[in-house]
């Protein structure tokens, strides 16, 4: 496994390449790990203000805190920015925290929507799906921004017995998680988007230290891992080489990855394998680049500019260092 001062290393060589102010903050505070309060931080946040993709995110933001729709992504829309579920998580890969204004506002909004204070913007399904699905995909999207917030308990405490349930056995059951789902929430989960390796209920179960027993989530963890679908709604293998020639899957290799170092550390000596993997990939000068923007990220671009190459390969390789970052933080915990 890569060792933390020899990921920093390569990010101070990174930043020595004058990177977008995004890029920079991220390796200052993501990388380098600079208190969040230190001066050097606190200039990069101002210079990312200015970044043409946050005062796209602020432009685009409604009065009411969303952006229209939550999770449908109508193609009818004149907005860059689809949805409020796509505007959160790449407030949250800008390096925006929770207590900067756009994500405040946006707190706000799907707490009113959870409060039944205000309609859930989307097409509401007539299905016995609908009620557990919106309730999810709302608390999935609160838990990006404030995984704390009380009004996440009750979503805990239900995945956590569908968890349970599902891997009762010790591994995955199909018959186990329709049955739980039966007689916790009524919704018919076959084949659908309910079940549990979305990424949905994934960040519902990983948003609260120490959720699940160790022996629940080392049967998920490894079902996930050796899944070959991989996690629902990204939908990239995880158990075999990422798929680096194709930018469209190595972004949701990297999502996933990336998401499942933050929810549940233990996946730390499997995702190192393949940082170690990757490392022995950088180009002579040792950067990487995996091709054009993704048709759909929420991560990419970092620079406001990918006409330069550049600044495409800095972004990658950011994000090759920040999750070599958090794989080494996570193996010291």
């Amino acid at each position: 496994m890569k060792s933390l001062s020899e990921i920093q290393i390569m990010a101070k060589k990174l930043l020595e390449m004058q990177p977008s102010p995004v890029a920079h903050l991220r390796l200052l505070r993501d990388v380098l790990m600079l208190d969040p309060n230190h001066e050097t931080i606190r200039a990069a946040s101002k210079q990312v203000e200015q970044s043409r993709h946050v005062r796209l995110l602020r432009h685009e933001q409604r009065q009411d805190g969303g952006w229209g729709a939550f999770h449908s992504r109508s193609t009818a829309s004149k907005q860059k920015i689809p949805s409020t579920e796509v505007a959160v998580e790449r407030a949250i890969c800008l390096g925006l925290d929770r207590e900067h204004a756009i994500l405040i506002k946006a707190k706000e909004y799907i707490l009113s929507i959870m409060r039944g204070e205000i309609r859930f913007p989307d097409y509401h399904e007539k299905n016995d799906r609908w009620p557990t699905g919106m309730r999810m995909i709302l608390a999935s999207t609160l838990s990006l921004i404030d995984p704390s917030h009380e009004i996440l308990d009750e979503d805990r405490v239900l995945w956590r017995e569908i968890a349970i349930r599902t891997f009762k056995s010790g591994t995955y059951s199909e018959d186990d998680e329709t049955h739980a789902h039966q007689s916790l929430t009524g919704a018919t989960v076959k084949d659908s988007y309910l079940t549990i390796n979305n990424r949905y209920a994934l960040n519902i179960l990983g948003s609260k230290k120490n959720l699940l027993t160790p022996g629940v989530e080392d049967a998920l963890l490894a079902w996930l891992w050796h899944h070959d679908p991989g996690i629902g709604y990204l939908g990239v293998p995880l158990a075999v080489e990422p798929p680096l020639s194709k930018p469209g899957p190595t972004d949701r290799w990297f999502a996933s990855t990336e998401m499942l170092l933050r929810l549940f550390p233990k996946a730390v000596s499997r995702i190192a394998a393949w940082i170690e993997w990757m490392w022995k990939r950088q180009a002579d000068d040792g950067l990487w680049d995996f091709g054009p923007r993704p048709a759909i990220s929420t991560f990419l671009p970092l620079a406001d500019d990918w006409r330069q190459r550049k600044q495409r390969r800095i972004d990658w390789s950011t994000r090759v260092l920040l999750l070599a970052a958090s794989c080494a933080s996570a193996a010291t915990v």
